[in-house]
């Protein structure tokens, strides 16, 4: 492909993903406000991750299980890395038995589960400097930044994030393909196989597959 080439695939992935891009503070906390998309050509790849909790509260409740997949930022975005690890509760009589059901959690699934920094340090080292991305991030980043703070570790990645959740609105909103916007039934209705539901990694896949079936989308519109 020639460079003017080049450059005209990335002005329209910049241009598909622009729905979703959200500013960060230093700390990694989301803001309201967008960000630019010519601002990722600084950054070489996506690191799409999901986070399963004990539950809705980011002070009282913990990281049961952690998975991402680094991605190239380039069209098509191909897959580089992924890493995903179930994490070891301190204060597991704090969970909502409804969130453990979701995610599986018993004492046996959780023996070789590892620690939250330890977690946290892997996490960091798959996607250092990227950007995060995810679907419906707000509450997978508050549970991320409060987990890099508890374990007394910097920001690692970009002061950028990838919400996919609004990009798959604006393509599909008033298509009929889609009748509501969870990540499950939107995979499904895609045609996405899936891994699995309520697993970390599993749904970071999903919502990566997602993500590039959005931008083939976004292509050939």
């Amino acid at each position: 492909m020639s460079a003017l080439g080049q450059n005209r695939g990335m002005d329209d992935l910049f241009a598909a993903l622009a729905p979703g891009l959200r500013r960060l503070k230093d700390d990694g906390q989301l803001t309201p406000e967008p960000a630019e998309p010519d601002g990722l050509r600084t950054f070489s790849s996506f690191l799409v991750m999901d986070l399963e909790m004990s539950g809705p509260n980011v002070q009282q409740h913990e990281v049961l299980d952690v998975g991402g997949v680094r991605a190239d930022i380039a069209p098509g975005i191909p897959e580089l890395e992924a890493w995903g690890a179930r994490v070891r509760p301190k204060h597991i009589g704090n969970a909502v038995p409804g969130a453990l059901k979701v995610v599986g959690y018993s004492a046996k699934a959780w023996k070789d589960a590892i620690d939250l920094d330890v977690a946290m340090d892997r996490f960091a080292e798959l996607g250092r400097e990227s950007v995060v991305a995810g679907w419906g991030i707000g509450q997978d980043m508050a549970f991320l930044v409060e987990s890099f703070r508890r374990t007394g570790r910097p920001w690692p990645f970009a002061l950028v994030a990838l919400d996919v959740q609004p990009i798959a609105r604006k393509l599909l909103k008033g298509t009929g393909d889609v009748d509501r916007f969870n990540l499950g039934h939107v995979a499904d209705r895609l045609g996405i196989g899936r891994m699995g539901e309520h697993g970390a990694l599993a749904d970071a896949y999903a919502t990566y597959d997602v993500l590039v079936k959005l931008l083939e989308r976004a292509q050939n519109a």
